[in-house]
């Protein structure tokens, strides 16, 4: 089998190390083998690659686990081992791929997406599913124990994943990875509750900047479920290998939580919209609120600012062109004009409802 090498790796460069920046691969993988029957069911943790390789060949249903990110000498160890497809291991070792689903011969391949929302962003986390007749491989490039929901069940006897056949368990793994996305939804549902509460209330500086972060989320955990909407409906086909027709029944169910997510996130991405639309409503009333502000106190003090111009003046030499100069009530008379031209003004006002 080829080398797994990097797509677009600059001459000279290691394996496993992509142009411009290295992949964090971590050796020192976790291996959880399960092996069941309807009677007994089999977990070991912490396996090596050349046991895995003795169970697959058991008659009995077969189960790998592998968590973190292996480098690219490691994959081309497990294909080997496993007898994966090598395109299908540069989707694995490269992640972040779309979701979807590719047949191999007698192997089928699903790509699936693990997100976690972390500061306010989605971040991608791959799951990659190989399986064939009698085996299922696990990859997700995150150490986190993603499948041990799955594992508990299939320990317990008389579960449908012991009776029922391997690809049972595909849907199980398929299922629980499109449950996980609710708690998502719902932080980011928060989220937006937050700042719709800054927007409507008092805004701060980073306001308007938090809101188009949770939307990029949106848009980006809108894509990623797209995307596995169309996978599970793949895996629901008939031409789809080692599917039986009584777990598509189950897998219909899967399609409809997918939809549910898809359904919660448009509604979401829309709430998101109109929080842009309060926001930018509400800054401008501030701005209207600051411009009548300003524009009652330009009408009161522009006339005052007039006579006071004209008054200071103080033409001693003119005095007879200004008599009010050196009138004896002449201070008192613009004291008086002051206040009816003001209350004027605010009786004016009043009356066309502008204050």
């Amino acid at each position: 089998m080829d080398g797994i090498l990097p797509r677009h790796t600059k001459p000279g460069t290691a394996p496993g190390t992509l142009a411009g920046r290295a992949p964090v691969a971590d050796e020192a993988l976790d291996f959880t083998l399960v092996e069941y029957t309807p009677e007994k069911c089999v977990v070991l943790h912490g396996v090596e690659v050349d046991e895995c390789r003795f169970h697959l060949d058991s008659p009995d249903r077969t189960w790998i686990d592998v968590g973190g990110r292996a480098s690219s000498e490691m994959l081309r160890d497990l294909g080997t081992a496993f007898n994966l497809h090598p395109l299908a291991l540069e989707d694995v070792f490269h992640g972040n791929q779309r979701s979807k689903l590719d047949l191999y011969g007698k192997q089928g391949f699903v790509v699936l997406n693990d997100p976690a929302y972390e500061d306010g962003e989605i971040k991608l986390r791959q799951v990659s599913i190989f399986f064939g007749e009698n085996y299922v491989i696990s990859f997700h490039d995150h150490k986190l124990d993603v499948f041990k929901p799955v594992r508990d069940r299939l320990e317990m006897s008389g579960s449908r994943l012991r009776t029922f056949g391997i690809d049972y368990l595909v849907y199980a793994l398929i299922d629980l990875v499109v449950d996980r996305k609710f708690p998502l939804i719902e932080a980011l549902a928060n989220q937006l509750e937050i700042l719709e509460d800054e927007a409507l209330g008092h805004p701060e500086d980073n306001t308007l900047g938090s809101i188009h972060q949770a939307r990029r989320a949106l848009v980006t955990f809108h894509r990623i479920e797209w995307a596995e909407r169309e996978t599970i409906l793949a895996v629901m086909r008939p031409e789809t290998p080692f599917i039986m027709p009584e777990t598509r029944t189950y897998l219909r169910d899967c399609f409809d939580h997918s939809i549910s997510v898809l359904e919660l996130l448009e509604s979401y991405r829309e709430m998101c919209n109109g929080l842009m639309e309060v926001y930018l409503m509400q800054a401008s009333n501030r701005m209207s609120e600051v411009m009548k502000t300003m524009a009652v106190i330009t009408v009161f003090f522009m006339p005052l600012s007039f006579l006071a111009g004209i008054y200071g003046m103080n033409f001693e030499r003119e005095v007879g062109n200004m008599p009010e100069l050196g009138w004896k009530y002449g201070y008192m008379f613009f004291w008086v004009l002051v206040v009816v031209i003001v209350g004027g003004l605010f009786w004016w006002l009043r009356r066309k409802r502008w204050l």
